[in-house]
């Protein structure tokens, strides 16, 4: 291994995770801010309908792609006659905070501090509905970490692993693949997708935190050059131990 000028990270269950999910106490926080509701629409309601719009477009990211959260929230309040005194970027950061405040995962603002400390650069790549902004703000927020960059799939339009997404990454870091780390819980989008470009690959799977994904890494392997981790010390001692 050869040590790290940056390394890029997952969100979901790698850097922080979602426990206590609860829609309508979303719904709730943001129709204290709805300023006309002439159908007289329910949290409940506009929840129902948010999952319905979610569902429909299943087929959408199973083939690779993301449509932004902006868009769907858009298409469920104008539909439901909603206007609101607060602007969309607002109005999607208390959505997605008051539906669930997110928890770090353990040990990763600890290694962010070190990894700040040593000067080697980091930054996300998610595979996420919700904007860009709202992400890096909810992960200074958690970790109290101010990342190099944040980029979702739905900015993207294009999910991981699609190799296009982490390409982006290194032009937009001005690195080698060579000199990149990437760090994530699943095989296929996190794992595959960066040994895709040359990332050295990291698996990080912390056990002591529920994952209701973990059905994604079912038959997958993975293959060739990575480290497996459980426990954010052990990247740091794996930094120690690799090549200059």
């Amino acid at each position: 291994m050869r040590k790290p000028k940056m390394i890029l990270f997952d969100y979901g269950h790698t850097l922080a995770y979602e426990p206590d999910t609860d829609f309508i106490r979303g719904e709730e926080a943001v129709f204290r801010h709805v300023t006309e509701n002439p159908q007289g629409v329910t949290p409940w309601q506009a929840s129902r309908l948010g999952t319905e719009i979610w569902l429909a477009q299943r087929q959408t990211r199973h083939a690779g792609w993301e449509q932004h959260e902006h868009q769907q929230l858009r298409l469920k309040y104008d539909s439901l006659g909603l206007k609101f005194d607060l602007p969309m970027g607002d109005l999607e950061k208390l959505l997605w905070t008051a539906t669930t405040p997110g928890a770090a995962m353990p040990g990763a603002a600890e290694m962010l501090a070190e990894l700040e400390q040593r000067g080697i650069r980091t930054g996300v790549i998610s595979n996420l509905g919700w904007s860009a902004d709202a992400l890096a703000d909810r992960l200074k927020r958690l970790l109290g970490h101010e990342f190099e960059f944040v980029m979702t799939s739905s900015e993207y339009g294009a999910r991981k692993p699609d190799s296009l997404l982490f390409r982006a990454a290194l032009s937009r870091a001005g690195l080698d693949a060579g000199d990149v780390w990437f760090c994530g819980d699943e095989i296929r989008a996190d794992i595959h997708g960066a040994q895709s470009v040359g990332m050295f690959p990291v698996w990080y799977q912390d056990e002591t935190i529920p994952n209701g994904f973990t059905h994604k890494n079912e038959g997958l392997a993975v293959e060739g050059e990575h480290l497996r981790i459980r426990r954010w010390t052990e990247l740091t001692q794996a930094i120690d131990d690799c090549e200059e």
